[in-house]
C-alpha cells in the first residue's frame, strides 16, 4: 500500500509542482530539500497542500518537520499513519 502512495506522490510532484521533471526523474527516496529535488519553502507549502487535497488529510504540527518532507517515501509514510490514525479515530 505505501508504494501507491509513493506513486500518488510522485505523480503529484511531477505533474502539478513547477520542476520541469518527469515522474521518472523522481524517485522515492531522493531529498526533496537541498540537493535532491530542490524543493523550495513555496514548493513544500503547495506539496503540502496538494497532498492534503489529494489524501484528505491535514498536517498538524506534529508532522509539519523536517523529518516528514525528508523524500516522497518518508512522506508517504506519513500519510499512511495520518490516514490509519483518521480512521482508527472514526471507528472509536
Amino acid at each position: 500500500m505505501i508504494e501507491d502512495t509513493i506513486e500518488q506522490l510522485r505523480q503529484l510532484v511531477a505533474e502539478r509542482l513547477d520542476l520541469n521533471r518527469t515522474i521518472d526523474q523522481i524517485t522515492s527516496d531522493a531529498p526533496l530539500l537541498g540537493g535532491g529535488l530542490g524543493l523550495d519553502s513555496l514548493a513544500i507549502v503547495e506539496l503540502i497542500t496538494l497532498t492534503e487535497e489529494c489524501f484528505g488529510i491535514e498536517f498538524g504540527e506534529d508532522e509539519l518537520n523536517m523529518d516528514s518532507f525528508a523524500s516522497i517515501r518518508a512522506l508517504a509514510g506519513i500519510v499512511m499513519a495520518m490516514r490509519m490514525r483518521d480512521v482508527l479515530l472514526k471507528v472509536a
